[in-house]
């Protein structure tokens, strides 16, 4: 398993999170408030520092009134090979 192929997916999702953020005229600040997340960990998020769980995924995207499927709307360095490698897993 490649951790740095993840590694760097996490960090593409910090990205589009924090772009989707601002798109929105939220503060990090607004985000603790609506999920409770703390600030720090909404850092650590649009940084790539911290692998997330499916829940608070959920959360961060009520936050900002879009869909789940938005927050990964960015490209991806996997190809179909991988691709298919990953779902046989």
């Amino acid at each position: 398993m490649d951790s740095q192929k993840y590694t760097q997916l996490l960090e593409q999702f910090g990205k589009r999170f924090k772009q989707v953020r601002k798109e929105k005229g939220k503060t990090q600040s607004d985000i603790e408030v609506a999920t409770g997340i703390n600030n720090g960990d909404i850092s650590r998020i649009e940084n790539g520092k911290t692998n997330i769980e499916f829940i608070t995924i959920a959360k961060l995207a009520e936050a900002l009134d879009v869909e789940m499927f938005e927050l990964f709307h960015f490209e991806t360095s996997i190809t179909k090979k991988e691709k298919g490698n990953v779902q046989a897993n």
